[in-house]
């Protein structure tokens, strides 16, 4: 079913899993997003669901999140985190042999994972190395990279646990791994030999997994992170905009970043979800309707914004014609 066409009862009945990305879905900087922390905690405790955390940030241990995510209240352990460090560990362990040496391009939880698998973490340049693994570490020093760059020089296997090219912090958007890697890319010629974070399929596939789940979906704010992961494993998705993703990023989105499913908040997994019903050029939802190409309706805004983003996939509206009546209705576009 096409992205936004497809009913549901209330999510939380439908899925036995829900894969939660962090930041801009859980949480906005230190602090947890308004409404979502009581809403999560009771999709598990009355509807059974299992709550899984996914993120692409290698800095932190799976514990260390699943602290901080205790302290929003949320009722978590650490087995319930899932990070990219993790699977990065894990590709590296297909790609050298047990007890190789690894150079590693971040910080000490994501050493740490990587003697977790039976490889031996170094940043001891002047040592042999098998492997080179990069996370985000926000302490990074210019030195560690150039060092990094000598090593990756001998031709050794290079994962990369993600390539988001930026990450939210309270100052606004800074540099994420993404662009570290591709500073080392630049020197070195060469691009990494896997990458492991969303959206590719090591880091979705290790969460399923640990989730046991059977109908899992995807919860995140990002179109080519969580959307594009959850469409490489064939999984349904919920895009929130509670994070950085726009109403304009969404209606310019190619098909593999459209979501299942949209809503405000993480919340919209406690609701029903509507089906965008179409009829040669006519698209409907609940009262909302596009009309030879003339949007009209009064209730829920978010029923706009399906309407027109199906609308205009389907090439019945251009991006200036869905901005420019959504935006005569007061929604925001981005």
């Amino acid at each position: 079913m096409a992205a936004l066409e497809q009913a549901s009862d209330v999510l939380g009945k439908v899925y036995d899993a829900a894969l939660f990305d962090l930041d801009g879905v859980i949480y906005v900087g230190q602090h947890a997003v308004p409404g979502v922390v009581p809403v999560i905690n009771d999709l598990h405790e009355e509807l059974g669901m299992t709550l899984t955390y996914v993120t692409n940030n290698a800095s932190r241990s799976a514990q260390s999140v699943a602290d901080h995510l205790t302290e929003l209240g949320l009722h978590v352990e650490a087995h319930d985190v899932v990070t990219s460090a993790q699977a990065g560990a894990a590709v590296m362990a297909t790609l050298v042999p047990q007890g190789s040496s690894i150079y590693v391009l971040g910080s000490r939880d994501l050493m740490a994972e990587i003697e977790g698998v039976g490889l031996k973490p170094s940043q001891d340049v002047d040592a042999h190395h098998d492997g080179v693994i990069e996370g985000y570490w926000p302490d990074m020093p210019w030195r560690m990279l150039a060092q990094g760059c000598h090593v990756l020089n001998s031709g050794v296997p290079w994962v990369a646990t993600n390539m988001d090219l930026t990450i939210p912090t309270q100052w606004g958007m800074a540099p994420g791994n993404g662009s570290m890697v591709n500073i080392v890319a630049t020197a070195v010629g060469r691009r990494p030999t896997a990458v492991a974070g969303k959206p590719e399929v090591p880091l979705m596939q290790q969460s399923i997994d640990r989730a046991q789940a059977v109908r899992p979906i995807v919860i995140g704010d990002r179109l080519d992170t969580d959307i594009l992961g959850a469409t490489n494993v064939g999984i349904d998705s919920l895009l929130v905009f509670s994070g950085v993703t726009t109403v304009r990023e969404l209606l310019e989105a190619p098909e593999e970043l459209r979501p299942t499913y949209i809503s405000w908040d993480a919340t919209g997994l406690a609701h029903s979800h509507p089906a965008v019903m179409q009829h040669g050029s006519t698209f409907t939802v609940n009262d909302w309707s596009i009309v030879d190409g003339q949007l009209s309706g009064d209730s829920d805004i978010l029923d706009a914004i399906r309407v027109v983003s199906v609308a205009t996939w389907a090439g019945a509206l251009s991006i200036a014609q869905a901005t420019a009546q959504l935006s005569a209705r007061g929604i925001a576009v981005g």
